[in-house]
């Protein structure tokens, strides 16, 4: 095995959405990227990363003013 086919992705995106995802906290998306070990290939690593947006509030890290000059930090 040298890589995931498309169905495999779907499968392991699906379970991320399903087992992982909290609307409004933790989204993951349809295309979302995977990272998976070479390891996985061989057989001694069974699994991967997805890739997620996580929701943090300001307030949660620290930041409690902020200037709000209209532009995005992204």
């Amino acid at each position: 095995m040298s890589k995931l086919t498309p169905e495999e992705v779907k499968k392991v995106i699906d379970a991320a959405r399903a087992g992982y995802a909290m609307d409004g906290m933790i989204e993951v998306d349809t295309d979302a990227e995977l990272s998976i070990s070479e390891k996985a290939f061989h057989g001694s690593v069974d699994g991967c990363y997805v890739q997620a947006w996580v929701w943090v509030n300001f307030e949660d890290a620290g930041i409690t003013e902020r200037k709000n000059d209209g532009k995005a930090n992204a």
